[in-house]
């Protein structure tokens, strides 16, 4: 796995051995991610959750966002995101590692720090697509014109629990197995 452009590109990241615990975005996707956010990288501070190996936030990084927040649960890919940020030298004011269970991390956030940009890519399986926006509203995370990006199941829909306002879906792709959706909130007038 590599970082694909930016200030970072080429660079190799170091993933978790085998493939039980993550399941790393493949380079065609990643790029397609971010040719759609290009506009809204700059200075954006990032929350990439159910991290993985940090290949996410740290192609964010390499394209010009000022800060991300890494949230991942698991030992051996929460040691790589570090290995990876040590290696690329990223500054430790760029970045926090959280290692968490997102659920745990969303339902205790207590910061006034808010989110533009909020990478998602949930164990396929994951019963957290169901309520993934009530969460993230519940916990504030989110600035007035956050973006979010899931990564899913083709055949899984994200739906917008009835007590949930400002939320819309922009744009959806698929890459064989995957779906990328993409919701915004919108600040309401």
């Amino acid at each position: 796995m590599r970082v694909i452009a930016g200030k970072f590109k080429r660079r190799n990241l170091t993933t978790a051995a085998g493939n039980d615990i993550t399941r790393p975005t493949s380079d065609r996707v990643k790029e397609s991610i971010f040719n759609m956010l290009a506009q809204e990288l700059h200075a954006s501070n990032v929350l990439d959750l159910f991290s993985g190996s940090g290949s996410l936030g740290i192609e964010a990084l390499s394209r010009g966002a000022s800060k991300v927040t890494f949230v991942e649960k698991n030992h051996e890919p929460a040691h790589c995101i570090q290995m990876n940020l040590d290696s690329l030298q990223i500054p430790k004011s760029d970045y926090s590692v959280v290692k968490s269970d997102v659920t745990r991390f969303l339902a205790s956030y207590s910061s006034q720090e808010k989110f533009d940009l909020i990478f998602a890519d949930p164990p396929y399986k994951s019963p957290w697509y169901t309520h993934s926006l009530e969460d993230l509203e519940k916990a504030k995370v989110c600035n007035k014109n956050c973006t979010v990006i899931f990564e899913m199941p083709k055949d899984l829909e994200i739906s917008i629990q009835s007590n949930i306002k400002g939320w819309s879906k922009d744009d959806v792709r698929i890459y064989g197995k995957t779906k990328i959706e993409i919701w915004r909130k919108r600040e309401e007038i």
